[in-house]
């Protein structure tokens, strides 16, 4: 029998990998449709180089992470919640990310 804090993390792991993956299949399928030529105009700008790593290695932590829940198959509780929190994270710089570049469109 497992317990109640292994169904609930089982339960949020799998609703925030479907919440990503979500995200980033519409951000792909908008990069690639008719109006992709106006993010041609769009230059984002980070103020310094480290601007850019906190974002780039938060992607690497989350990627990590689901390999290493899907490989054992969401029995791990602190897999599911490090994930969790790692895919929350990611969700709310994707949608700050998004935020700042659709009314530059």
């Amino acid at each position: 029998m497992t317990s109640k804090n292994h169904t609930i993390s089982k339960i949020v792991a799998k609703a925030i990998l479907r919440i990503v993956m979500i995200i980033l299949i519409i951000g792909i399928a908008y990069s690639f449709s008719k109006d992709a030529n106006l993010l041609k105009n769009i230059s984002l700008y980070f103020p310094h180089k480290w601007a850019i790593f906190a974002p780039i290695s938060l992607f690497i932590v989350f990627i990590i992470l689901m390999l290493m829940m899907l490989r054992e198959k969401y029995k791990r509780t602190d897999f599911n919640w490090l994930f969790a929190l790692a895919g929350g994270f990611l969700v709310i710089y994707l949608m700050m990310l998004f935020s700042r570049i659709y009314p530059l469109l």
